[in-house]
């Protein structure tokens, strides 16, 4: 029996595991992290910039694991306003990172930081006042996070009780924070290297970042109000996530090979 009971949870542990790497890749969440590492990098937050997507995800999974916890030994169905909340949560970030970005995008070159009413609200969101983790904690206000804090709930009850439970939503957790930690440190590795090589490209930069929140935002938008783009959505799972990331990769590989380019080209014209 006890082996019997180890083998279950061994297996559980693995799946949420994987749930969690793939939940990290979600494209709202993508997006969000790129966002607040770029209005970190933008107040020259450069240390804090490195760190905002294992906070984002720390905040996330703590609350899922407190649902968890409320949630264990109860049945009382999820309202469906939830869903509508998750939605109007996430499209508001995404929207304020798109404004904000876009501003600085458009700034003269000259221009050291973004500033402006729209820039200032974003770096109280997410800077010093209110942490990442904040906002990862609001992000987890969706049907789908707490429906994932409900399975936690009844399949570790199912396992051996409360222990399972913590258990299972803590590596849900573990494989989330892999995800948009690496998103994080690799967004900030290449904006911060771009902008290091060519003044310009940190207004390219921001208006990169801006647009995959648009994009992002209207495809949430979309999967609510449309039910074939919403079931085409969710089967491409994963992928959509790790395109997001291989496609800002690769932009930003080319942007900075290009301005490796024309920096060796100006320095041999000299």
């Amino acid at each position: 029996m006890i082996e019997s009971l180890g083998a279950s949870l061994l297996s559980s542990l693995a799946l949420v595991g994987m749930l969690g790497f793939r939940h990290g890749f979600d494209a709202d969440h993508i997006a969000v992290v790129d966002g607040m590492t770029r209005a970190r990098q933008l107040h020259c937050s450069y240390w804090t910039s490195r760190l905002v997507g294992a906070q984002f995800a720390l905040g996330h999974s703590a609350t899922i694991l407190v649902a968890s916890l409320l949630l264990h030994g109860q049945s009382a169905a999820l309202p469906a306003w939830l869903d509508g909340l998750g939605l109007v949560i996430s499209t508001c970030f995404l929207l304020a990172i798109a404004a904000s970005n876009f501003a600085h995008a458009l700034q003269p070159a000259a221009a050291a930081r973004p500033t402006g009413p729209v820039s200032a609200a974003l770096l109280r969101l997410t800077g010093h006042q209110v942490h990442p983790a904040l906002v990862g904690m609001a992000f987890a206000f969706s049907f789908d996070s707490l429906a994932q804090a409900a399975f936690f709930a009844s399949r570790g009850s199912q396992i051996s009780g409360i222990g399972a439970v913590m258990l299972l939503a803590a590596v849900f957790g573990l494989g989330m924070l892999l995800a948009d930690a690496a998103n994080g440190a690799l967004l900030n590795w290449f904006a911060g290297k771009s902008d290091r090589l060519a003044r310009q490209a940190s207004r390219f930069s921001s208006g990169f970042i801006a647009v995959v929140a648009l994009l992002t935002a209207g495809a949430g938008l979309l999967r609510q109000f449309e039910t074939g783009f919403a079931v085409t959505w969710e089967n491409l799972g994963l992928w959509v996530g790790v395109g997001l990331v291989a496609f800002t990769s690769a932009v930003y590989s080319v942007r900075i090979s290009l301005q490796k380019v024309r920096s060796h080209a100006a320095a041999a014209g000299r």
